[in-house]
């Protein structure tokens, strides 16, 4: 579980800002909160703020970071990432740090990233002890243009001794330069097979960072044909759809021809036939998934030698003429973007969804947000969301100290605060102390301006 957040000098965020998910003597909604070592952490976290506020940029910090962590720093774009407003920020650090809780063990785990040099600077991960006492697992840095990589836990054996020396080497003085923009959490992580001892405990911390959820406006599920070929999942979508009010009564599927025609017609012809070639032959020996565009179809051979798959079929009444995804409102196709969170996180994870109300009723995005405290209620699982909608500011859906703040400051920088530190009390209605700008974080707009003068003008 996320325990807390940090970020400066990235987009709108100059200054170093946090955001945590350690629990508050709130005693209210006890079910939204996980004990892990005596941590009470909470499961989940709304963010509210004015349109260019810098909601979005918090959960971009944790989509950016992520992807240097997981894939690498030349997989993200470092192109004027930094804090834009002052001219010279280029020439400064990006800091990003996670407090997670990691199969019982409290982790702390860092980047400082150079969006002038392009490489990493910094990278640590250290193991937290319950009594507070901090080991670093590794810590790397570079001083004096020399990077240095070192370690001070206490290993079980030589060979794990051994090993992780070996690791790190590569990270030390006579680093390469594709090393430089790579992360010994992740080096470390895909090449170890142990299944006990530290690089075990490496290896899930680099998997809870893989298993994050990140879903933004135009983020797609990509699985809507499989569904169709999923009696269960077809079932959970009927059952949710039906629950949500769309109109539809069943997700259904039915098997159709693929047409390769339609769906490679950008390929080039003899990179297109080559590719109808190799499906054909591999769709003989057992069904395949092949990828087109943002959706994934499972491709198999029917009794008439036809390449056929499930394509998802929607009943809104009439099995005679059921609709097809496109016919769908926008509303309802985000619906389909956002349940499999519900399906596929069964074991538990990071969600974090920006603009969780697009297209989407405030009733039905009130009853998703009571879905998932439902879902969770047993599980290890943490949402965090941003939105404009005031009127999940309501302490009878969530704590004080689940409400989060981002507003724009004078600089141009983004500010995060806690709706905690006002010290409200559980029966207060801050949904119209929030528009009445009490606790700030809504738009500022000039009384003085004039339409008709600006057209003069």
């Amino acid at each position: 579980m996320l325990i807390g957040f940090s970020v400066s000098n990235y987009k709108s965020f100059k200054e170093i800002q946090k955001i945590s998910f350690i629990a508050s003597k709130i005693t209210r909604h006890k079910s939204h909160i996980t004990i892990k070592n005596n941590k009470r952490i909470l499961k989940s976290g709304l963010i509210f703020g004015a349109n260019a506020g810098g909601k979005s940029n918090l959960v971009n910090a944790i989509c950016f970071s992520r992807e240097i962590i997981v894939n690498g720093l030349d997989k993200v774009n470092l192109n004027k990432s930094y804090f834009r407003i002052e001219n010279n920020m280029y020439k400064e650090p990006g800091v990003f740090e996670y407090r997670i809780m990691v199969d019982d063990k409290e982790y702390s785990y860092g980047l400082v990233i150079s969006y002038f040099d392009k490489i990493i600077l910094s990278e640590w991960l250290i193991e937290i002890s319950p009594n507070g006492e901090e080991t670093y697992i590794f810590n790397r840095d570079i001083d004096d243009n020399i990077s240095h990589a070192e370690s001070e836990i206490d290993f079980l054996n030589t060979e794990e001794r051994y090993k992780m020396n070996f690791y790190l080497e590569g990270f030390s003085e006579h680093i390469s330069d594709a090393y430089k923009k790579k992360t010994i959490l992740n080096d470390i992580a895909l090449r170890t097979t142990d299944k006990k001892g530290i690089f075990a405990e490496i290896r899930k911390v680099y998997e809870w960072f893989a298993s994050v959820i990140i879903l933004f406006p135009e983020s797609k599920y990509n699985g809507l044909n499989e569904v169709a070929a999923d009696d269960v999942k077809k079932k959970f979508f009927s059952t949710l759809m039906n629950y949500f009010d769309t109109g539809i009564e069943s997700v259904e599927g039915e098997s159709q021809q693929m047409d390769f025609d339609k769906i490679l017609d950008n390929v080039p012809a003899n990179e297109a036939e080559k590719i109808k070639i190799d499906i054909s032959n591999a769709a003989n020996e057992h069904p395949i998934m092949f990828k087109a565009g943002e959706q994934v179809f499972i491709l198999h051979r029917d009794e008439n030698g036809n390449i056929v798959y499930n394509k998802l079929l929607l009943n809104h009444g009439n099995l005679d003429d059921m609709f097809e995804y496109t016919d769908e409102s926008d509303g309802t196709k985000r619906l389909f973007d956002l349940l499999p969170v519900f399906y596929e996180n069964k074991k538990g994870s990071l969600i974090l969804i920006d603009e969780i109300d697009r297209s989407l009723h405030t009733n039905l995005t009130r009853k998703f947000l009571e879905l998932f405290f439902g879902i969770v209620e047993d599980k290890e699982c943490q949402l965090i969301a941003t939105t404009h909608d005031s009127n999940f500011l309501d302490l009878d859906l969530l704590r004080q100290d689940e409400i989060w703040f981002v507003e724009r400051q004078a600089d141009h920088s983004s500010k995060v605060f806690s709706l905690n530190k006002f010290k409200e009390r559980f029966d207060k209605k801050i949904d119209k102390e929030y528009l009445l700008g009490r606790y700030g974080a809504i738009p500022i707009f000039n009384d003085d301006f004039v339409l008709g003068d600006s057209y003069e003008e």
